[in-house]
């Protein structure tokens, strides 16, 4: 049975989808569950606060994939927070991740989530694009041709 109304996730399920075509095409030890739930950030949409530290947040070296997350729901049941993924992308992570805060239009969601797994950069454009070949990620325009949603369930130690 569903926890949520938008989506047909359960908060103890992990999807496998992604798993096996990792498992199945490298040797690469990282699964779905690794870059969901590594590295756990957030920030406020400028139109909110203009003083932003992510720079101070993450590693200026770091490099990685990432997702964008907003905080969809709570499930009492599990205790867990809904996280539904808003965009996937790769590279040095605390510049990008500023330039989504200066570009991007967070206004709606308010509260932007972020989770990221370092990663030589071929790990990290495999990781980007399987993501986008298997889930529909609505702030990824171009490439994101997956069918399913990309969603989470975080722990309210995850998301203080």
């Amino acid at each position: 049975m569903s926890c949520y109304s938008c989506c047909s996730c359960e908060c103890l399920e992990t999807p496998l989808d992604f798993d096996a075509a990792v498992a199945a095409e490298t040797r690469f030890t990282w699964r779905l569950h690794d870059v969901c739930h590594s590295n756990i950030g957030w920030y406020t949409d400028k139109t909110i606060s203009d003083q932003q530290l992510l720079e101070d947040w993450i590693a200026k070296d770091a490099f990685g994939a990432y997702v964008l997350w907003h905080k969809d729901d709570y499930c009492e049941i599990h205790s867990m927070f809904h996280m539904r993924a808003l965009y996937v992308g790769k590279g040095q992570i605390g510049k990008r991740l500023l330039a989504h805060w200066k570009g991007k239009d967070f206004s709606a969601e308010m509260l932007v989530y972020w989770t990221f797994l370092e990663m030589p950069n071929r790990q990290a454009k495999y990781c980007e694009q399987l993501l986008l070949d298997t889930y529909r990620v609505p702030l990824n325009k171009a490439e994101s041709t997956g069918e399913l949603l990309l969603c989470a369930h975080f722990t309210q130690t995850e998301v203080d």
